[in-house]
């Protein structure tokens, strides 16, 4: 087997394995034509690899991206916090053979969701989390300041925090530009997906749909949480919605 059809194969085997934990050598021998020991021995190279893992056995395998954390960790918020210099010290030579715009993409959102913790939520703390899988990036960002949706609501008007959170979707499906936190929601939509969790909402933008929705959240705490997962792959999405740049200043709660 040549390395073009090897490397082929494992592609498609992570393709797979991203889409579910079952059947993977099924799906690949069908696809390929070769044997279920002949996939099963792709699936145990990559184990081997540390770059998908495996629970259980014969036909009850199943698999997952490995996913390795690259940075966690609590940072107290001071006028010195400089996101450029925690993203270059800490995470971007991760990320050295990944896409020009995939990188340039996840350094702007991450130093924006940085500053704007720091210019607007009054918080103390800010909890940065990043990983990665061989398909993804996934960035979270957590403040323990005041919850993004409370401090929208006041802007508006007193409404609930789950009201301001579906009147925002609202403004998001579309598009509008004339909603406070309307620039979070068109930095959203240049990601695979896209949660902002306060008082107990989310609101969540998924890529698929092209749509935003909300949901209850039980474990959303004090403050904000925004999670962010790209794709790694040629799929990325690394061009604003309106054409402009990929990423645009917005409000933190």
């Amino acid at each position: 087997m040549s390395r073009t059809q090897t490397d082929s194969i494992r592609e498609y085997i992570l393709d797979c394995v991203a889409s579910g934990p079952r059947s993977v050598a099924r799906q690949v021998a069908l696809a390929y034509g070769i044997s279920r020991q002949a996939a099963n021995r792709h699936l145990d190279a990559l184990v081997e690899a540390c770059v998908i893992e495996q629970t259980g056995h014969t036909r009850s395998r199943e698999y997952r991206l490995r996913c390795t954390s690259l940075f966690d960790r609590e940072i107290r918020v001071t006028p010195v916090l400089d996101p450029e210099l925690l993203w270059d010290d800490h995470i971007a030579t991760v990320l050295v053979d990944d896409r020009a715009p995939v990188r340039d993409l996840c350094r702007g959102a991450f130093g924006e969701l940085i500053r704007n913790v720091i210019e607007h939520a009054r918080a103390g703390w800010i909890n940065v989390a990043f990983s990665t899988t061989a398909r993804h990036i996934d960035i979270t960002v957590a403040d323990d300041g005041r919850g993004i949706f409370s401090r929208v609501a006041e802007r508006i008007g007193g409404a609930s925090a789950k009201d301001t959170a579906i009147l925002w979707s609202r403004h998001a499906n579309a598009r509008s530009v004339d909603f406070p936190g309307s620039r979070l929601s068109l930095l959203g939509r240049n990601f695979e997906s896209f949660s902002i969790s306060s008082s107990g909402i989310s609101l969540s933008f998924d890529a698929t749909s092209e749509e935003w929705s909300v949901d209850e959240d039980p474990a959303s705490k004090a403050g904000t949480r925004v999670s962010i997962r790209l794709p790694r792959s040629s799929r990325a999405r690394a061009v604003a919605p309106d054409g402009g740049a990929a990423v645009t200043r917005v409000m933190s709660g």
